[in-house]
């Protein structure tokens, strides 16, 4: 990136963070209220595995129409709805719930989460994780906040008492790369929301999280806040996720954690082939 264009386009970022922020926060709010008034007629299939609420198409509807209030040069890619104007240099990525299994459920490990894009490369992160009822902000080379508290990953483990938030393909039978992450003894966590696991791996409750599977979409914002609090995100073979090449609907297969925990965990995934 030309570094003038990228500061030009940080500026752009400083000024739509505060709006981001508090439409975040007026959604997260919501959304949190309408999960005690879910009924089970409120809950469809999209596809295999794959289930949409009510509460979801509202709650997408309701952030683009905020979002393009905030900054309206922007297209917009959201999980639930058709994507507009995917050709700008400026793209806001949503998940109006991550987790939505879990909401469905009344579980409480689901997140709402806005990344906006600057040519592929997250630059702005808000996303409000509801287990702990906690804002998370980033900004690209300008660090990450929890609640207002910079955050700064720990060191984190990888042996007998790690913890290694995992996710994988609905129905997939060949999960042999547990086993390599178990390996050194270190267990592993499945919480049913990328957002709120990737969350955990900045403030280190997860020493790190490996998923086969995650869109753009669960991913974009989350990725940003990882990055942002000292840690490392790439793909399994250690390439960075960011800039996206491409926007589109496919998975990609990623590894968080801190810069040490991140090297050995892609050494126990490299082991497995």
């Amino acid at each position: 990136m030309a570094s003038k264009e990228l500061t030009s386009a940080r500026r752009v970022v400083q000024r739509l963070r505060t709006a981001t922020k508090a439409t975040v926060l007026e959604v997260a709010a919501r959304v949190a209220r309408a999960q005690h008034q879910l009924r089970p007629s409120d809950l469809r299939r999209k596809g295999a595995g794959d289930f949409v609420t009510r509460i979801d198409l509202r709650t997408e509807a309701e952030l683009r129409r905020a979002l393009r209030r905030v900054f309206s040069e922007a297209g917009f890619l959201g999980e639930e709805s058709k994507p507009s104007s995917l050709g700008r240099d400026w793209i806001w990525v949503v998940d109006p719930i991550d987790g939505t299994s879990n909401f469905s459920r009344g579980l409480p490990h689901f997140a709402v989460s806005v990344a906006l894009l600057w040519r592929g490369q997250p630059m702005l992160a808000c996303l409000h994780c509801a287990p702990e009822n906690a804002l998370y902000v980033a900004v690209h080379g300008a660090g990450a906040v929890r609640n207002g508290r910079r955050l700064q990953m720990p060191a984190g483990r990888l042996d007998d008492g790690a913890i290694i938030g995992c996710q994988w393909h609905r129905g997939q039978q060949h999960l042999e790369f547990l086993a390599r992450l178990q390996s050194r003894g270190g267990r592993i966590r499945t919480l049913g929301s990328s957002v709120t696991q990737l969350a955990d791996v900045a403030v280190g409750r997860l020493d790190g999280n490996v998923q086969e599977q995650g869109r753009i979409w669960d991913i974009a914002a989350a990725g940003l806040v990882v990055e942002e609090s000292g840690g490392r995100f790439t793909d399994w073979a250690g390439k960075p996720v960011f800039p996206v090449a491409k926007l589109g609907p496919g998975h990609t297969p990623t590894v968080a954690a801190s810069p040490r925990v991140h090297r050995g965990l892609l050494r126990l995934l490299a082991s497995r082939r």
